[in-house]
């Protein structure tokens, strides 16, 4: 199957808003409240959601191929080789910013005032130890673990899913989500900590029984699509429920004014347990860019985006090292004016083709080298 280009673009405007609402953290002074405007773009929905999701379809649709034309095991392999080298750009990102908060600890100390991120201050070396094995995970160094994880399991998913039990995968991922509903991560984080208080455990923002759902959703669609039996419903009626229902979510999260007249328990919109709303306000986002891009292909087929999410993971972990990085100077930058800082936004957000970049010459000068050797067994 070649490439679908469309699905490489969507990966390239997650990998955008992701960069443009991680940046606000730094923060920039006088750009702070455009936050309120990127963060939550669609509702309560988040890049977040569609960067894994589209992970989930990317591996449904490469490793079903994998599996259906070679075999399950050259499928593990390759998974397993992808997920330890998702694995070792972990370990690579979480080095370079506990050497960070190690080497200028009076900039850095006031990053404790994150709760995510206070152990990690207070005991770099000892969370860098733990971050080993997932038990230690501050933020930005919480998203690819899951990851990880994610690609360990997909294989038997997608197996399981080629042995007709499609219908059964996605009922126990359902299942998993409600039983994530009730936080079980935090109930596990709260007992290690009794028993091990002198620890700085912290197993991330989000709840991984809770995540897979989203990645598993990929996993089936992209399995369906290799398959030629998805078949999702082009209803006029479903597409303006699902608009009047993103809109009112996307005023909701905006409008102080109509959260007071309709106030929502945290639960039902939880980034961490991804909550109920939270979940309906993917969907139906999802359906209505799927409506579109089949509408409108060429507007989703932008060469730079597309560029941009063929190289995601180099991406995304250049982002993690950039705003480690830049946010040991945030209080420089908040003193500058709106130009500069605007300047400066803009010049971080273009930095992102520079890894991008950086992995397609790579990966040119490894086919080249390739060509050559077996070139050269030819020959002998």
């Amino acid at each position: 199957m070649n490439r679908i280009l469309q699905i490489d673009c969507f990966r390239g405007w997650m990998l955008l808003i992701m960069t443009v609402d991680h940046l606000f953290f730094l923060p920039f002074s006088y750009l702070e409240g455009w936050s309120n405007i990127t963060y939550g773009f669609a509702g309560y929905v988040t890049a977040a959601e569609g960067f894994f999701f589209l992970s989930g379809l990317v591996s449904g649709i490469v490793f079903t191929n994998a599996i259906a034309n070679k075999s399950f095991g050259y499928a593990c392999f390759k998974l397993f080789h992808r997920a330890r080298e998702l694995y070792l750009w972990h370990l690579l990102c979480f080095t370079l910013a506990a050497l960070i908060i190690y080497c200028f600890p009076s900039i850095t100390s006031r990053w404790a005032e994150n709760p995510y991120m206070t152990d990690f201050v207070e005991s770099p070396v000892i969370s860098l130890i733990m971050g080993v094995f997932f038990t230690s995970l501050p933020n930005l160094l919480d998203i690819i673990p899951v990851y990880v994880l994610f690609l360990v399991i997909t294989p038997f998913i997608l197996k399981a899913f080629l042995l007709g039990k499609f219908k059964t995968i996605i009922s126990c991922s359902f299942i998993f989500w409600l039983l994530a509903q009730v936080r079980p991560q935090s109930l596990l984080l709260t007992q290690v900590n009794a028993w091990f208080p002198q620890l700085p455990w912290n197993f991330g923002y989000f709840e991984v029984f809770a995540w897979q759902l989203i990645f598993v959703l990929g996993l089936g669609f992209g399995y369906c699509l290799v398959k030629g039996t998805l078949k999702l419903p082009k209803s006029r009626s479903l597409l303006m429920i699902s608009l009047f229902f993103t809109i009112f979510m996307l005023c909701h999260r905006h409008s102080s004014n109509l959260q007071l007249v309709m106030p929502l328990q945290e639960y039902w919109t939880s980034i961490s347990s991804f909550g109920p709303l939270r979940l309906l306000n993917t969907i139906t986002l999802a359906y209505i860019l799927f409506r579109a891009a089949d509408k409108f292909p060429r507007f989703f087929n932008q060469k730079p985006l597309v560029y941009l999410g063929q190289h995601s993971l180099y991406v995304f972990t250049y982002h993690i090292i950039l705003l480690y990085t830049l946010t040991l100077f945030r209080t420089q930058i908040s003193e500058l004016n709106v130009f500069l800082q605007i300047l400066i936004f803009g010049a971080c957000l273009a930095s992102l083709w520079i890894p991008a970049y950086a992995h397609s010459v790579w990966k040119e000068k490894q086919k080249i080298a390739l060509s050559r050797t077996k070139g050269t067994t030819l020959a002998t």
